[in-house]
């Protein structure tokens, strides 16, 4: 599949329209099921979840209508959170050190210092904000349509715009649209996007294109082995072993729109998307599909995961509670 228009198509964090699309395509990849997976959370279907992040046994997912709901078990159980009056879709969220940033539509941004007070911040723009990430050191990112950056040296309460020359990047000269961003504790950040580019800079201010393809990028995930993966159109895995440094393909066998990925940093990755997820448990050599109507007939707009009471730390199998969030503003636990 060609990449999508930025001028003609809606963003992959509406996943619905992804799924017009896509169709009714399920993934071809090879090898035996995965066992079905349990559903923690569903609600009405109108209802959404757009992106779903962890940081230990909190966690936090963001949605349509401006929901947000909270745990703080890993995951086992979930609750709404109060938002701001008239708060538009949320798209986005990240979290760390009991710290959370979401951001969405007209380019809203919320911040709550506890994961629980939720407030408004002051916004750049109103441009479609797509994703967040969130440093230990309170350097935040977040990105979205028509080439958006912004950052914040201090937790997200402040931002400012970040200027980007897309000459010679994008069709035509054309701002790509932004899927998902990561900020490592070192300052580094990876940035994917439309026309499979990833950006990629150590301060902020010089950037790198380090891939450009056919099909644009809706998911990123980076371990801390330094191992990084990015997904998207027509089935795509890509992966670093340098931190994002460079990047390869790795064949799924798969054709879906694949718009979340999560990994262990041990080999072990989830990717998840429209009428799929996706299973490798040897660092994306082979893969299982996880085939079950749950999966199959809805989208999994995003994938994370908590370390179950952190037993093991993480080492053994079954140690990671691993989550999607999507359609129906469903939450789906996969069996280990």
């Amino acid at each position: 599949m060609k990449a999508l228009n930025p001028r003609s198509t809606l963003c992959a964090a509406v996943a619905a329209s992804l799924l017009a699309l896509a169709g009714a395509s399920a993934a071809t990849s090879q090898g035996p099921a995965s066992p079905a997976p349990k559903v923690i959370r569903s609600g009405a279907a109108h209802d959404a979840l757009f992106d779903l992040a962890f940081d230990g046994q909190q966690g936090i997912a963001v949605g349509a209508f401006g929901t947000i709901v909270g745990s703080d078990d890993g995951g086992a159980s979930w609750a709404p959170l109060v938002v701001p009056p008239k708060t538009p879709v949320l798209l986005g969220a990240t979290i760390r050190g009991g710290h959370c940033l979401a951001v969405g539509q007209l380019g809203t941004i919320l911040a709550a210092d506890d994961c629980r007070q939720w407030r408004p911040v002051a916004s750049v723009g109103n441009a479609r904000l797509m994703a967040v990430s969130l440093n230990g050191r309170g350097q935040a990112y977040a990105v979205g349509a028509f080439g958006t950056v912004l950052r914040s040296t201090d937790g997200g309460h402040a931002w400012q715009p970040v200027t980007i020359d897309w000459t010679g990047i994008g069709e035509g000269g054309a701002e790509p649209h932004l899927y998902d961003v990561h900020v490592a504790d070192d300052g580094a950040i990876t940035i994917v996007g439309e026309f499979g580019v990833i950006l990629r800079s150590t301060d902020g201010v010089r950037w790198q294109v380090v891939h450009r393809g056919e099909q644009s990028l809706f998911g990123l995930a980076q371990a801390g082995d330094g191992s990084a993966y990015a997904v998207g159109q027509a089935g795509t895995v890509l992966a670093s072993s340098d931190g994002g440094v460079s990047w390869k393909a790795l064949p799924t066998g798969s054709a879906a729109i694949l718009t979340g990925v999560w990994s262990d940093g041990r080999g072990r990755i989830v990717a998840s998307g429209i009428n799929t997820i996706l299973r490798s448990e040897d660092g994306g050599a082979s893969w299982r599909r996880v085939d079950s109507r749950l999966v199959t007939q809805a989208w999994h707009q995003a994938v994370a995961a908590a370390r179950r009471g952190g037993e093991g730390g993480g080492k053994e199998e079954g140690a990671w509670r691993v989550m999607t969030a999507g359609a129906a503003g469903t939450l789906l636990e996969l069996a280990p």
